[in-house]
C-alpha cells in the first residue's frame, strides 16, 4: 500500500472547505489562460473531443482566452516514433520537448526535466490545431492550443503515495479502494507532475489560470491545483454525472424509474446513497462527489445539474451552474439542402432500389443509454400512418460497434448480399452490439409483415460504419457525399435516450430543417426551450422539435408512515417501463405524422426555422451566455 493511513482520520465535510478561502494575490489577467485536463488532448474519440472543438473555436472563447493548454496521459508511451511530433497526434504542428526522445529544440528541458526526475515520468510538450466542428469548416475559426502529455507508467512511488495521502487527508478520497482501476490510478499518477509542470510553464502574468477537469479524469489534478489558489481556479465540467448514468442504465425502469425517484427524494432532502445504496465501490463517484471542493461545477444540462446536487449535501450548497454545449450552426441555403438530398437519394436508390418519400436517421453510438429500441416502438406506431397516407420512409441507423470497414470490404459485402440493406453476422459485417441491433430491425420488419403483409412502409437500414462517404459505403455512394449531407437531407432525427446529459448529435439536423425527436431527460431540451423563447416560439408552434416524456406521471405512493415509498419506483419492472414507452411512442407517432413535411415548400419553411433556432444554440452563443461568464466570475472572485 503506497499510502498507509487510517480511515479514522477522515476529514469532516460538514463545514465549508478551507480551500475556498479567497487567496488571490494577483489582479485578474485581461485574457485568461485555460488548462483542460482530458483524455482527448490529442485524439478525438468521443463527445468531449467534439465539445473541445466547438468551445475552443468559438468567437466568444477566443476573445476571452489567450492561452490554452491541454493536459493528459501520454498514449503509447513505449512506442517508437520516427519523429517526436508523432507523439502529439494527427493535429500537431510542433513538438517543443519530448523526454522519451531526448528532443529539446526550444530549451524547455530546463524546466521540465526536473519534473521528470522528481516524479519518475516522461513529458511531451507541443502545440496542436483545432478546427470548428463539421465536415467543412471556416479556416478563420481555426485555433491552436499547447499540449502537455505525461507518461505515468513508472511513477515515483513515494511521491505518488504523498499525492494519495493528500487526497485522503484533505478531500476524503480513499485511493486504496480504487487502485485496481486504471481509470482511477492513471489520472492519480498524472496529478502531481501535471501540477508542477504547469507551475513551471505558466508565466506570472497568466495567473490565476483556470484549470478545467473534463469529467472525472481530471479531478485528481483539479483537487491538487485547488490547494493553490494563488496560481489556479478550478472547474469541474460535467459532461455527465457518472453515478447517475450507472444507476439509470442498470435499472429495469431506466429513466422512467430513476428521474421520478430522484426528484421525489430531493424534495425530501435525501441523496443518492439513501435511495440507491452505497456507491463506495465506484471510483468515478468518489471523485465526482468531491467536485464541491472546486470553484465551480459546470453542468451541460439541467438534468446533469440535478444529478450532481443529488450526490450529497455538500453539492447542494456549492455552485453548480448550467453551461450548455453548443451546436454546429452553419449557414445552409435551399440549393445546398437540395444538393445534399440528391446525393443521399442517389445512395438510397442504389441500396433500396427506390427513393423513399422520407428519410429518418439516428446517428449514435451503439450503447444502451441511447434507447435504440424506442426507435422501433415509434416506428411500429408510425408505419400504419405512413401506409395509410401512401408514403414510404427509410430509417438509417448510422452506428458502429467494431473496427472501420474499408471500401473493398464494403463493396464485397454489397455484391455478396446487398449490404447495408442486408447483413450477415461476423466481421467484416456484424460484430458486437451490431448483431442485436440488426436482429431488432429484422424483428421490426417481420412484425409489420405479420400485421399488414407486404413490405413495410418504413425500410430500416443499419449502416454499421463510421463515416458516410464513398470510401466507407463503397460504390453505391456518389462521389463527394459526406455525413453532413445526411444531416441536411434528414426529414427526422431520432434520439429518445434513457440517459443523455446533453446530446449534440440528436440536434445536428435541426439547422437544416430536420424534425428532431428527443426524450425529456436529454440536457439539450433546456437549450432548445430557451432558443424557442428567444425566437418567440413554443413547443406547440415550433415544428422541428418533439419531446417525449417517459417520466411524466410516475409518482411515488405514500407508505404507511406517510413518507414517500420510493422503493416502488426504484424497483419498477421492465414491463411497466415498456407500457410507458408504448403510450409515449404512440403519442409521438401521431405528432410526427402531423409534423413531417408534405412537400418541398414545407422543407423550405423548416429550413428557415431551423436556421433561426440553430443561431441561438450555436457554440458562439452558448459560450458567450453560459460558459465564459462562469469562468470570469471565479477568476475575479
Amino acid at each position: 500500500m503506497a499510502h498507509g493511513h487510517s480511515r479514522s482520520h477522515a476529514p469532516q465535510h460538514g463545514s465549508p472547505h478551507p480551500l475556498h478561502a479567497k487567496t488571490n494575490h494577483h489582479a485578474p489577467p485581461e485574457k485568461l489562460t485555460v488548462v483542460h485536463v482530458t483524455h482527448e488532448a490529442i485524439e478525438h474519440m468521443g463527445g468531449i473531443g467534439t465539445v473541445l472543438q466547438g468551445l475552443l473555436t468559438a468567437r466568444a472563447y477566443r476573445a476571452a482566452v489567450k492561452h490554452d493548454i491541454l493536459v493528459g496521459p501520454l498514449p503509447y508511451a513505449d512506442a517508437k516514433v520516427e519523429k517526436p511530433i508523432e507523439r502529439l497526434g494527427p493535429y500537431a504542428t510542433v513538438c517543443h520537448y519530448s523526454g522519451p526522445d531526448n528532443h529539446d529544440p526550444s530549451g524547455f528541458g530546463a524546466i521540465l526535466r526536473p519534473v521528470e526526475w522528481a516524479f519518475g515520468v516522461k513529458i511531451v510538450y507541443g502545440t496542436r490545431v483545432f478546427h470548428e466542428p463539421g465536415a467543412s469548416h471556416d479556416h478563420e475559426r481555426t485555433t491552436t492550443a499547447d499540449v502537455l502529455l505525461i507518461d505515468v507508467n513508472n511513477p515515483d512511488a513515494t511521491r505518488l503515495g504523498a499525492l494519495k495521502w493528500m487526497l485522503w487527508e484533505r478531500f476524503g478520497v480513499d485511493s486504496r479502494l480504487y487502485e485496481y482501476s486504471w481509470d482511477y490510478e492513471e489520472y492519480c499518477r498524472l496529478a502531481d507532475p501535471a501540477y508542477h509542470a504547469l507551475c513551471a510553464l505558466l508565466h506570472r502574468s497568466e495567473l490565476p489560470a483556470v484549470l478545467i477537469s473534463h469529467e472525472f479524469m481530471g479531478m485528481a489534478t483539479a483537487l491538487r491545483c485547488a490547494t493553490d489558489r494563488t496560481r489556479f481556479r478550478t472547474v469541474f465540467h460535467a459532461h455527465e454525472c457518472s453515478t447517475a448514468r450507472r444507476i439509470c442504465e442498470a435499472l429495469p425502469g431506466h429513466d422512467a424509474a430513476f428521474y421520478p425517484a430522484m426528484r421525489a427524494a430531493m424534495q425530501q432532502g435525501r441523496h443518492v446513497e439513501q435511495v440507491f445504496g452505497s456507491q463506495a465501490d465506484f471510483a468515478r463517484h468518489a471523485l465526482v462527489s468531491r467536485t464541491h471542493n472546486l470553484d465551480v461545477c459546470l453542468a451541460v444540462g439541467p438534468e446533469t445539474k440535478a444529478e450532481l446536487q443529488f450526490l450529497n449535501e455538500e453539492m447542494t450548497r456549492e455552485p453548480v451552474k448550467v453551461a450548455y454545449n453548443g451546436l454546429p450552426a452553419p449557414k445552409v441555403t435551399w440549393n445546398e439542402k437540395q444538393q445534399s438530398r440528391t446525393l443521399v437519394n442517389t445512395w438510397l436508390k442504389n441500396v433500396l432500389g427506390f427513393v423513399p418519400d422520407y428519410l429518418f436517421t439516428h446517428v449514435t453510438r451503439p450503447v444502451p443509454s441511447k434507447g435504440l429500441w424506442r426507435d422501433q416502438k415509434l416506428g411500429l406506431h408510425l408505419e400504419p400512418m405512413l401506409r395509410k397516407a401512401g408514403k414510404t420512409a427509410a430509417y438509417v441507423l448510422l452506428t458502429c460497434g467494431a473496427n472501420v470497414r474499408n471500401k473493398d470490404q464494403a463493396d464485397q459485402m454489397a455484391r455478396a448480399y446487398g449490404w447495408p440493406a442486408h447483413h450477415r453476422e461476423g466481421f467484416p459485417d456484424l460484430a458486437g452490439a451490431e448483431v442485436g441491433l440488426y436482429r431488432g430491425m429484422e424483428a421490426f420488419s417481420q412484425r409489420i409483415v405479420e400485421i399488414h403483409g407486404g413490405e413495410a412502409a418504413i425500410r430500416p437500414i443499419l449502416v454499421n460504419q463510421f463515416g458516410f462517404s464513398r470510401d466507407r459505403l463503397g460504390d453505391a455512394a456518389p462521389d463527394g457525399m459526406t455525413v453532413e449531407d445526411l444531416r441536411r437531407a434528414a426529414d427526422m432525427e431520432l434520439g429518445m435516450s434513457v440517459y443523455e446529459p446533453f446530446g449534440i448529435a440528436m440536434l445536428e439536423p435541426l439547422h437544416a430543417g430536420g424534425v428532431c425527436v428527443v426524450s425529456s431527460v436529454c440536457g439539450c431540451v433546456g437549450l432548445v426551450q430557451r432558443a424557442m423563447r428567444d425566437t418567440g416560439m413554443t413547443e406547440q408552434t415550433c415544428p422541428l422539435v418533439l419531446i417525449g416524456d417517459f417520466t411524466h406521471g410516475i409518482e411515488a405512493p405514500a407508505a404507511p408512515g406517510g413518507e414517500l415509498d420510493l422503493a416502488s419506483v426504484v424497483h419498477m419492472p421492465s414491463a411497466t417501463r415498456n407500457a410507458i414507452e408504448e403510450r409515449v411512442c404512440a403519442d409521438l407517432a401521431a405528432k410526427v405524422m402531423a409534423r413531417l413535411p408534405r412537400h418541398d415548400d414545407d422543407r423550405r419553411r423548416y429550413l428557415e426555422i431551423g436556421q433561426v433556432l440553430a443561431s441561438k444554440m450555436s457554440w458562439d452563443h452558448v459560450v458567450e451566455t453560459d460558459f465564459m461568464p462562469a469562468l470570469r466570475a471565479i477568476v475575479s472572485g
